[in-house]
This record gives C-alpha cells, sequence and structure tokens, in this order.
C-alpha cells in the first residue's frame, strides 16, 4: 500500500511539472522569436532614415553619427544633417533615442524602448515601429499608438534648435 501511494505522489508531481514547463514554454513562444503576431517591422538602425518621395520605393540615407550620449542639454546633431522626414538614433542618459524631423520641419525626440515588452523602435515610413511584436507609434502626434500590442505613447524627450543645432532641451 505504501509504494502505491509513492507512485501516485510522483505521478502528481511529474504532471504538475509537466504542465508548468508547458505553459512555460508557450509563454516563451508567444513573447518572441519571428513568428510572433502582428507585422514585422525592420531592425533598428544606428543610421538615419530617409522617407521616400511619394510613389518611389522606400530607401535609406546612411550618415554618420558622431555616437555622442545627449544628456540634458546636450547636442544630438547639426540641423542640416537631419533631413526633413528622417531620423537619427542617439543615446540620451545611456538610453536608446531617437531624433526625428518631421516633414513640417519641427524636430521631436523620444526614447526608443517600446513601452510594450522593452525592443527598440526603428523609424520607417514615418512612423516609429517596433520589430519585436509590430507596435507602431507617430512621432508627429505626441508619440501616440497607430498600432497595438503597446498601449501607451513612446516618452518624449524635449528637444530645442540652437544656432542650426539640435539640443535635448
Amino acid at each position: 500500500m505504501a509504494e502505491e501511494h509513492l507512485s501516485r505522489a510522483r505521478f502528481i508531481r511529474l504532471s504538475a511539472a509537466l504542465g508548468v514547463g508547458t505553459a512555460g514554454a508557450s509563454m516563451l513562444a508567444a513573447c518572441g522569436g519571428e513568428s510572433g503576431g502582428g507585422a514585422a517591422a525592420p531592425a533598428p538602425s544606428e543610421e538615419p532614415t530617409t522617407a521616400p518621395n511619394e510613389g518611389a520605393p522606400e530607401e535609406t540615407t546612411a550618415q554618420e553619427t558622431s555616437g555622442t550620449e545627449a544628456d540634458q542639454g546636450g547636442a544630438i546633431a547639426q540641423e542640416a544633417d537631419v533631413a526633413p522626414g528622417s531620423a537619427l538614433p542617439f543615446q540620451n542618459a545611456g538610453q536608446p533615442a531617437v531624433l526625428v524631423h518631421l516633414e513640417s520641419g519641427d524636430f521631436v525626440a523620444y526614447s526608443a524602448v517600446c513601452t510594450h515588452a522593452g525592443c527598440e523602435v526603428a523609424y520607417n515610413n514615418s512612423q516609429l515601429a517596433c520589430p519585436c511584436h509590430g507596435s507602431v507609434f507617430d512621432p508627429a502626434n505626441g508619440g501616440a499608438v497607430v498600432s497595438p500590442p503597446a498601449n501607451r505613447p513612446l516618452p518624449e524627450i524635449p528637444v530645442e534648435v540652437r544656432d542650426g543645432q539640435v539640443f535635448t532641451a
């Protein structure tokens, strides 16, 4: 009788471990990988990109980046180096950020860390897109969510243009 009780107890432990393992694997599969839900966005780049002309195929324009950390009041880029409709990745307080030169001529900057799962967003076709789960943000509208799963806008980084340079404010 004692052996039967041990066998049942062991069976229950093994069943519980298998259930936990299966649930954990399912969660990992849902959070990553190339087969995750949503449209895939391009991987972030350390090069600024330029939005295509209407009707023209999308292309990117490579420009050298200084890699300078732009703390509060720090220079991010020369105004002329970031064409309207393009973006430039930079570091702000050690975190990925992106400077966008809107078609309107205004400059805006945001944290480049997606508010859904923390992946780095990239500028693509006038929007900031997350390659992990397909969230899309609108830099011309305060970093607002255009396409979930993210449900919060990207944090804005105040910027100002002085003497032909863009600075964090």
